[in-house]
């Protein structure tokens, strides 16, 4: 057992408790609390993909995200989705003041443009839709219910992967990424939400549990190749080294990102129960 995987596997074993204690104690608060200190970890990652030391005005830059980021998750806390959707606006906003400023990279307006508008509904927008499902009813099943197929399916891919992956899937992004592993963290997912079927969400019928899971599973697959395409484009291995064994906090989420909005408005918009 390597040293990594022992660092994995001790992150782990401290960080799951300490998340099924808030997710059943801390109520819809604590967990919005949760989500708003991930999202903006995160955000703070990614900045640091491509922002160094020196860039002008690196420290507002970081500050203004961190509101921004807090006010979005509070906005799903405390309203809707719609009232999520409204904060893109200030953050748009501030984002075209602050090239229009004279801030820039790399000799491109457009690029750090784009950069800050992606950052802002990549984190915190797609992460907050977590709140809104902890706010359903029964918000606690669907929580968990997402969280692991997510992870289950990205604790299966990496083992599997290394343990039988011959075929790459998307070398020039990620190459240690096997079509062996995604298929296992597939098959992971499916066995979650078998699972979850028979215990918990006995009124969905089978071919919308199986299939919803699936779709989750593809889409957390897709989140951690946005991720690793991120971290290639600035030749760099983790987002940071928060987690032990695991890297950065985006390193962990970034496939609960993709996933989350996925469950949210697949259930939303094609499932009438709650």
């Amino acid at each position: 057992m390597g040293a990594t995987h022992i660092k994995r596997v001790l992150t782990s074993a401290v960080a799951i408790p300490l998340l099924v204690l808030v997710i059943m104690k801390g109520g819809k608060l604590g967990f919005a609390f949760l989500v708003g200190l991930a999202s903006v970890l995160g955000l703070l990652e990614y900045y640091a993909f491509f922002f160094r030391k020196g860039f002008k005005g690196l420290v507002g830059l970081k500050a203004l995200g961190v509101v921004l980021c807090l006010s979005a998750v509070a906005s799903f806390y405390n309203y809707d989705i719609q009232a999520g959707m409204v904060v893109l606006v200030p953050a748009f906003f501030s984002a075209a003041f602050i090239c229009l400023g004279g801030c820039e990279l790399h000799g491109s307006k457009a690029s750090l443009l784009s950069i800050l508008v992606t950052g802002f509904v990549y984190i915190p927008f797609l992460l907050g839709h977590l709140v809104l499902i902890r706010g359903w009813d029964r918000g606690i099943v669907w929580t968990f219910f997402l969280l692991t197929v997510v992870f289950a399916g990205d604790t299966a891919a990496y083992y599997i992967g290394s343990a039988i992956g011959r075929h790459k899937l998307c070398p020039a992004i990620s190459p240690g990424k096997t079509v062996e592993g995604a298929c296992g963290g597939l098959i992971a997912n499916v066995l979650i939400g078998v699972w979850f079927k028979a215990s918990w969400l006995s009124e969905l019928s089978w071919p919308v549990v199986i299939g919803l899971v699936i779709f989750m599973g593809i889409f957390g697959q897709i989140g951690d190749l946005f991720e690793s395409m991120l971290k290639r484009s600035v030749d760099q291995k983790d987002s940071g080294g928060l987690l032990p064994g695991h890297g950065g906090v985006l390193d962990r989420i970034d496939g609960l990102i993709f996933a989350t909005p996925v469950l949210y408005y697949f259930k939303t918009f094609f499932l009438t129960t709650s």
